[in-house]
């Protein structure tokens, strides 16, 4: 943060000394002169604004050299610290018969003594500094040499008087990573607090109180920061952490509200309406989805949908199988889903559509799970159907040992009649 400092004070001093043609930047400069140095000034800019620093720094060092202008050895030094050139030692020599006449050299000698681990000199010269003037930027270098040193409370201190003088955000990750050093979280969140309440979030800093409102499991705090930082970033994720959170509290409703009111990715709204048991909407919205991408993935959801629409108060008439079943044959292959194939296979043997051919959509979904219950429940009644009313009771037992699928009403209804269906044989 000090460095950013120093770099809009000495680009400053350029700038006020190229503001334009008819102020000399040196009294006694030949026009020829000012010509060379107003290009000179300008090539190094124009390196700077590239990336090339060390292009840039060169140029200042040159013009320092020539002219011996205090503030082309500072911005060299700056760049050649910043950007971790080489020369830093010429440099820093360079330096040392200014460092009692400048402020900016003074600070940029303890930036080159923090670099070298020379926190003795470092230290010398900062306390040098604060005696000298207020600038905050003395006491974050001041702060940063005792963190060095491992003083955190100390270094603390000092970073909370230049934080108070000057609040900005790279200050600000500077003391959260000192709470964090010492676990002190409550005066992390007692400062992010602070800082949200009077400059607003940040979204490193934010980041940082969610992190610790989550930990709380904070949801109320949590909503309010996460639209926050959506509305900084306008980073989706922070939405569908919200989502998250809505749907862990069975907020389903909300969850969706959010997803339509910042129009999130449809696959998230299909699952959320499903959720909700809106099978309508997920169906309709399956089925432009279909048609935008022609993915059959939405076309097969969308017949599940309507099956489930039509379930919800009743079983579903032949018309709707008939019109189920009619999506599903459109989009299906034995490569899909086992959940799919079964759930074709079940609707056109339950219904009478093609038992045989809905046997063998169940058989490629037991080929992907031989063991799941659920399939081998809709093979049984396929058997059924085909009047192999002993193969049925044979498949059907072998849910048994799974409690909870055998106490269900479906199984039950299954093996009330596949045993009726064998008493006819005797």
């Amino acid at each position: 943060m000090y460095r950013n400092y120093l770099f809009i004070i000495i680009t400053c001093l350029f700038l006020g000394a190229c503001a334009g043609k008819n102020t000399p930047i040196y009294a006694d400069f030949k026009p020829m002169k000012e010509n060379t140095l107003d290009k000179d000034l300008m090539r190094a800019f124009v390196c700077e604004h590239y990336g090339e620093f060390q292009c840039a720094r060169d140029i200042y060092l040159n013009l320092y050299e020539e002219n011996g202008e205090l503030k082309f050895l500072e911005q060299a030094f700056f760049l050649s610290l910043s950007h971790n050139l080489d020369k830093t030692k010429e440099l820093n020599e360079k330096a040392k018969k200014f460092l009692q006449t400048s402020p900016n050299i003074k600070r940029l000698s303890v930036l080159y003594s923090l670099s070298n681990m020379d926190l003795a000199r470092a230290q010398k010269l900062v306390l040098e500094l604060l005696k000298s003037d207020d600038y905050p930027g003395n006491y974050e270098l001041y702060g940063d040499i005792l963190l060095r040193k491992n003083q955190l409370k100390e270094a603390l201190k000092y970073y909370k008087i230049a934080y108070k003088q000057l609040p900005n955000e790279a200050m600000a990750l500077k003391m959260i990573g000192i709470y964090t050093l010492l676990n002190d979280i409550e005066s992390m969140k007692k400062f992010l607090v602070d800082m949200r309440k009077k400059q607003g979030c940040t979204l490193k800093t934010c980041a940082f109180l969610s992190k610790i409102y989550l930990d709380e499991e904070n949801y109320k705090e949590l909503e309010s920061i996460y639209l926050e930082l959506y509305e900084l970033s306008f980073n989706d994720n922070f939405l569908l952490a919200l989502i998250e959170i809505y749907i862990k509290q069975n907020q389903k409703q909300k969850a969706l509200d959010l997803a339509f009111q910042y129009d999130l990715d449809d696959e998230l709204k299909v699952f959320l309406l499903q959720n909700l048991k809106r099978f309508d909407k997920a169906k309709e919205l399956s089925l432009k989805l279909y048609e935008k991408s022609e993915d059959k993935e939405h076309l097969l959801r969308a017949a599940v949908f309507e099956f489930e629409e039509a379930s919800l108060n009743a079983k579903p008439n032949l018309e709707v199988a008939k019109s189920v079943a009619k999506k599903f044959e459109e989009a299906i292959t034995k490569e899909n889903s086992p959940l799919y194939l079964n759930y074709y296979g079940y609707l056109l043997i339950d219904y009478d559509l093609d038992v045989k051919k809905g046997m063998e959509f169940v058989e490629f979904a037991l080929q992907k799970e031989p063991n799941n219950f659920y399939y081998l429940d809709s093979l049984a009644w396929g058997y059924y159907k085909l009047k192999n009313c002993k193969k049925a009771w044979e498949l059907l037992e072998k849910t048994f040992v799974d409690k909870e699928f055998a106490n269900s009403s479906e199984s039950k209804e299954h093996q009330k009649a596949i045993k009726a269906c064998l008493n006819d044989l005797r």
